[in-house]
């Protein structure tokens, strides 16, 4: 066939009508002593906001909508959605699953739109499994007549989730309560079902902030208590002390230990580095009790802890101000990274650049400081979720108040934007971006794309007045976007890809065949995935890819095969495919046009795109190798019958060619040229030709 041709470039299984739907209603002081670890622990790509008090609001996100905006300099973006309900919202924790979907977690405060479930006025966790198409798979509402909070968010050995929080309830799922505010676990499985809650406090407000999965099967929580009693009965040191405790699978509590001195202090991270070292990355005030030194106000400090708790090291980190880290990854060659926010000037601070700056350092294995930077404007900023890149180099979140053009601030289009600073492996400032309107923004998650480019999560207000947010459905609202890569070329913007939601059936009697479905890449041949048929019912599922021409190739052994190409940017914006394929059973005389075998005009020299289907034509010779086949080739009825019998005689004789190239001996193939003597098609109109321009096989032997 001569045509013209457009090329383009190139999980987890539930069987339902769509597998991933399913609605849910749970209704330098470093110390001489022993190194960090040299151990390479996998990055903490997406975590929830732990900005200072004088940064955070409690903010929110909603609606759902595509958006591609190039807008003023400095702020790009390939799509945003906002998510959410009628009050205020915050996305906090994310999690890019196989699939392209994404695991969101968010606290919701109103009670319709995404709060539709919640239990009460009072915020509401909210999970759900999402799709770039604004598709929610399923969505998990948990909580009680109180107020409950979402800190961190983890997958789990088992493919569910662990989250932790805060919860005044003492109904609902958490269902117990000690006094305030207590620090709440819960666990569910990949579908979002509840599978376990737990809370855990004292007469005073104590609070959930970060979790981390152990090598044994068990878990380590952190957080900051207020309480000498109930759950909390180990030593209280006096105001808010750090608390690490040890929980097995459901949660059940195995230790609990406070730390701290007569000041405050919390925890900020938890990393295992290895069944016999933990370490426990805090902010503390204190100077006494567990604390030995403090270099002025606020102090990142950090323990490294036995598996029974007793402290093995420490180092403090900072200046004479006050000083957080907010996240923190381990480096593959053991250096440990840790991003947050400082109001220092000196110490461990290189450099103030402002009210607040964002921070990030380098320690090495042996807790020795590498190096540290400050980022920002003359104005407060923060550093939320820090994320490695492909490069070696890192990825900030947060937020900034400086205004457009002040220190490295290129745009603010509001009160706060989100941030986004890109760094290289020694934490130089590459370039940045900034994402909002006019209102209170703010960036709590990121991921790196494997293409390229980055997911972020976060929060957007909606001001009145200001520049309408699509979707945007209460004060403050969720806030998802993908965002460029200024340097590198050809990103594309993330989506979901489709799922192929297939059933194979024999044409002849209806019942289901055992089939095996491959997807290629139609551009170089190779397999992206296969599946094979339910034996039950014929049904199979498959991951489409998300750009690019792909060949979809059905095979039964005794059956003629199924090829289809599809250009996925026709069909990117859905979720799913469905298709249900009837083969016909194999008999002398069946044939098939291969509708994707591709000359140029008066030519027979095979086109590359051509390959596809010839691909689907071996692996059916090579699965029925008794059959034998002739292969056809027809022309149009233009120009001189002669030299057209003898170029549908070359165009035949160049697939059995390729066949034969490919392993198929040439006694089992026969070739024919009909030129324009067995139309299929009127040849008065240019589709009538098109049609005659073909290569047909038909099984002669069998």
């Amino acid at each position: 066939m001569e045509k013209q041709i457009r090329m383009a470039g190139r999980g987890p299984r539930v069987l339902s009508p769509d597998p991933r739907i399913v609605r849910t209603r749970i209704s330098t002081g470093v110390s001489e002593h022993s190194p960090l670890s040299s151990r390479f622990l996998p990055p903490l790509a997406v975590r929830p906001s732990r900005l200072p008090s004088s940064l955070i609001l409690r903010t929110s996100l909603l609606a759902l909508v595509l958006l591609a905006i190039q807008p003023a300099s400095g702020q790009i973006a390939f799509w945003q959605h906002y998510l959410g309900s009628p009050g205020v919202d915050r996305g906090l924790c994310m999690l890019p699953r196989p699939d392209g979907t994404l695991v969101i977690g968010a606290e919701v405060g109103g009670t319709a739109g995404l709060g539709k479930d919640n239990h009460s006025e009072e915020s509401d966790v909210v999970i759900f499994k999402y799709a770039t198409q604004g598709k929610r798979f399923w969505t998990t509402t948990l909580g009680g007549s109180g107020r409950e909070t979402l800190a961190d968010l983890i997958e789990t050995p088992d493919a569910g989730y662990l989250g932790i929080g805060t919860s005044t309830s003492a109904d609902g799922d958490p269902g117990r309560n000690q006094g305030g505010e207590d620090i709440w676990v819960f666990k569910i499985d990949y579908l979002g079902r509840l599978e376990w809650s737990k809370t855990f406090g004292g007469r005073g407000d104590d609070r959930g902030l970060t979790l981390t999965a152990c090598s044994d099967g068990t878990f380590l929580i952190g957080g900051e208590s207020a309480s000498p009693n109930g759950d909390m009965f180990s030593l209280h040191h006096g105001g808010l002390d750090s608390w690490v405790a040890r929980l097995d699978d459901r949660g059940v509590l195995l230790w609990e230990r406070h730390y701290g001195g007569a000041g405050n202090e919390k925890v900020s991270r938890i990393h295992e580095l290895s069944p016999d070292e933990t370490l426990v990355i805090h902010t503390s005030d204190s100077r006494n009790g567990d604390v030995r030194a403090n270099l002025g106000g606020k102090d990142v400090w950090m323990t490294r802890i036995d598996p029974g708790g007793e402290i093995l090291w420490q180092a403090n980190f900072g200046g004479t101000a006050n000083d957080e880290v907010h996240d923190s990854y381990f480096a593959p060659n053991g250096d440990l990274i840790l991003a947050g926010t400082t109001f220092s000037s000196d110490g461990h601070i290189p450099e103030q650049r402002g009210e607040g700056d964002m921070w990030l350092f380098c320690l090495d294995a042996g807790g020795g400081l590498r190096w540290s930077h400050t980022y920002g404007g003359p104005r407060a900023e923060g550093a939320s979720a820090l994320a490695p890149c492909a490069d070696g180099g890192y990825v900030l979140v947060g937020m900034t108040k400086s205004r457009t053009g002040e220190g490295q601030i290129e745009y603010n289009a509001g009160y706060f934007d989100g941030w986004l600073l890109k760094v290289d492996s020694l934490g130089i400032r590459q370039w940045s971006r900034t994402g909002g309107a006019e209102g209170v923004d703010g960036l709590n998650a990121i991921f790196e794309l494997p293409g390229g480019g980055f997911v972020t999560l976060g929060y957007a207000q909606q001001k009145a007045g200001g520049t309408m947010l699509p979707g945007h459905k209460g004060i403050i609202d969720l806030w998802l976007a993908n965002f460029s890569d200024p340097q590198r070329e050809g990103v594309r913007p993330f989506v979901t890809p489709p799922i192929l939601l297939g059933t194979v059936l024999s044409k002849h009697d209806g019942l289901p065949l055992p089939a095996t479905i491959t997807l290629t890449e139609n551009a170089t041949l190779d397999s992206l995935s296969s599946a094979t048929t339910q034996p039950a019912d014929g049904s199979f599922l498959l991951l489409m890819p998300a750009y690019g021409l792909v060949s979809i190739n059905v095979l039964a052994k005794g059956y003629m095969f199924y090829g289809r190409d599809i250009l996925m940017d026709t069909v990117i914006n859905q979720t799913s495919i469905e298709q249900t394929f009837k083969l016909e059973p194999v008999r002398i005389g069946s044939s098939l046009i291969l509708e994707n075998i591709y000359f140029d005009p008066g030519k027979w020299e095979l086109l590359p795109p051509s390959y596809a289907e010839l691909e689907r034509v071996l692996a059916f010779l090579k699965l029925n190798p008794r059959i034998h086949i002739q292969v056809s080739g027809h022309t149009d009825n233009t120009g001189n019958r002669q030299q057209k019998v003898q170029l549908s005689l070359n165009r035949a004789n160049a697939v059995r060619d390729y066949l034969e190239k490919r392993g198929i001996p040439s006694y089992r193939m026969q070739v024919k040229g009909y030129g324009m003597y067995r139309p299929i098609a009127d040849n008065r109109s240019p589709e009538g030709r098109r049609r005659n321009r073909r290569v047909e096989f038909e099984v002669i032997n069998m």
